[in-house]
């Protein structure tokens, strides 16, 4: 018996968490469930996308895959597009002010 050997003589290292039931065999299932979300369908990162680049994000929130509710999905696309609508406007304000200035 080895000084890495348990009382049947199988090699066991720290990973083992002897006498907790992780083998070999379940490692893999220690690290995923299973039941987790791909990165683009968490929250977090639909947010994340509707304030950064708010193209991606309505479809990421459009997508089958969020559990938002419809009418939040509603509220936060006219939203969007009102935020888009307005910013267009200003830009055009200032050009148009500027081309009276003589600048």
């Amino acid at each position: 018996m080895g000084i890495f050997k348990d009382e049947n003589g199988n090699s066991y290292g720290d990973w083992t968490h002897r006498g907790q039931g992780r083998t070999r065999e379940n490692a893999n299932n220690i690290v995923t469930t299973g039941d987790e979300k791909k990165w683009y369908d968490q929250t977090f990162w639909i947010i994340f996308f509707l304030v950064v680049f708010w193209p991606v994000g309505l479809v990421l929130m459009w997508r089958g895959a969020c559990t938002w509710h419809v009418a939040v999905k509603i509220v936060v696309t006219i939203v969007l597009v009102g935020v888009v609508a307005l910013s267009y406007q200003m830009s055009q304000a200032v050009i148009a002010a500027q081309g009276t200035m003589g600048i």
